[in-house]
């Protein structure tokens, strides 16, 4: 997503996208009754000004005040450890930047002799992507031991073309999997990566996950998993992660920008205008590990409310309608705020989500005496004697006179 004022992404549209948006702009001015120039932004109608138009869809100061104390709960009541948020999340990382709208150098305009050259790009790259599962927290000394992962379809990275990429950079992973798409299952062993590279932090802090509500994210193996490790689950709201995932407001868009103009200066530097798939590959993990690892994200979790729900920023102060900073409780949510966090045909269990802050429940009481007494001994057989299968004669009656 975006971040506010950087609209370069937007700069570039063509007269058909304007068009399609100048049409929701009026659409939704006619259901809120909001004047157009609220919606405008640099001079384009913003999506994600028009979508609090929306009816039913706007962020509520409800959802965003459950977000913000769920937030402030799971860092109060950690004790003496110090609350560590890591924000995870997920984008997609194209392996062609090809055919890009910019500067064009008219024919009459080229040198002598020289003629534009199509640019070469097949469909397969066109459409080829990978997942990259990104983790960012706001201390700087334990951003550079977090775990980075990548993961491709195993065609399109063939086993031999690993060689050529080469020994990766320190805590990042390439996984070659079936599908590129994140589930249930690597969401686990994500977690169980991030507890391996945080296991010397785990008596000293507090590990606080932060994740979109994705179905990937969330799932009663998730749970479970979370509380076996000792971390704190983090939920942003649905459709709200444009306004509170740090990742989204502050990280992806600058990676985005960052591959794009690697990828071009590539293109120059080869001379023929294609880039080897190995060699593209190392450059992406080159300028997604200087990002990471050499950003200090502490003012992204901070002006979204994760550190003090005070120190909320402007910008979500008024797309929330609020002219002052929020006061958030430290308690549990309750199940109708959880209802806020999640969609609304998600199935999530208070229970599940919150076994930490729960009481635990009381150990099941002792078995009664009556099952407690010891089961009669058997007779003993003297050696010698036949044995006994309990049929023993009965002695007859004495006959009456």
């Amino acid at each position: 997503m975006t971040r506010e004022g950087d609209w370069s992404a937007h700069s570039r549209v063509d007269i058909t996208s304007k068009l399609i948006w100048t049409l929701q702009l009026a659409v939704g001015c006619l259901i809120s009754g909001c004047s157009p120039q609220e919606t405008f932004v640099c001079g384009f109608p913003s999506v994600v000004h028009l979508y609090r138009f929306v009816p039913g869809l706007p962020p509520t100061h409800a959802e965003v005040g459950a977000f913000v104390q769920w937030a402030k709960c799971v860092r109060s009541d950690s004790g003496e450890k110090a609350p560590l948020y890591i924000n995870m999340d997920e984008t997609s990382v194209a392996f062609h930047f090809g055919k890009q709208r910019g500067f064009v150098i008219r024919k009459r305009s080229l040198p002598p002799g020289k003629a534009h050259r199509k640019e070469k790009r097949t469909t397969g790259d066109a459409k080829a992507n990978m997942s990259f599962l990104a983790f960012m927290t706001h201390n700087a000394d334990i951003q550079v031991k977090l775990p980075q992962i990548f993961i491709c379809n195993k065609n399109q990275i063939p086993a031999k073309t690993l060689k050529d990429i080469g020994p990766l950079p320190e805590n990042f992973y390439l996984w070659r999997e079936d599908s590129a798409w994140n589930s249930h299952a690597k969401m686990r062993r994500a977690m169980c990566h991030l507890v391996k590279h945080l296991k010397d932090y785990q008596g000293t802090h507090q590990i606080i996950l932060l994740m979109d509500v994705a179905k990937c994210h969330f799932d009663s193996t998730i749970f479970s998993l979370a509380t076996r490790q000792g971390i704190r689950l983090l939920y942003v709201p649905a459709k709200l992660t444009w306004l509170l995932q740090p990742a989204d407001t502050h990280a992806f868009s600058l990676l985005k920008r960052r591959l794009r103009k690697a990828w071009m200066t590539l293109v120059v530097e080869g001379g023929t205008g294609e880039i080897q798939q190995p060699c593209w590959v190392r450059e992406m993990f080159l300028v997604t590990k200087k990002l990471f690892t050499e950003t200090d994200w502490h003012s992204s979790f901070e002006s979204n409310g994760l550190l003090d729900e005070s120190r909320l920023s402007q910008r979500i102060l008024q797309q929330i309608g609020l002219d002052t900073p929020m006061e958030a409780s430290s308690n549990v949510l309750t199940a109708e705020q959880l209802k806020l966090i999640f969609p609304r045909r998600a199935k999530v269990s208070h229970e599940s989500v919150f076994r930490w802050a729960l009481p635990k429940a009381l150990p099941k009481a002792k078995p009664g005496a009556k099952s407690m007494a010891k089961p009669k001994a058997k007779p003993k057989v003297l050696a010698g004697s036949p044995p006994c299968h309990g049929t023993r004669k009965k002695k007859a009656a004495p006959a009456l006179d």
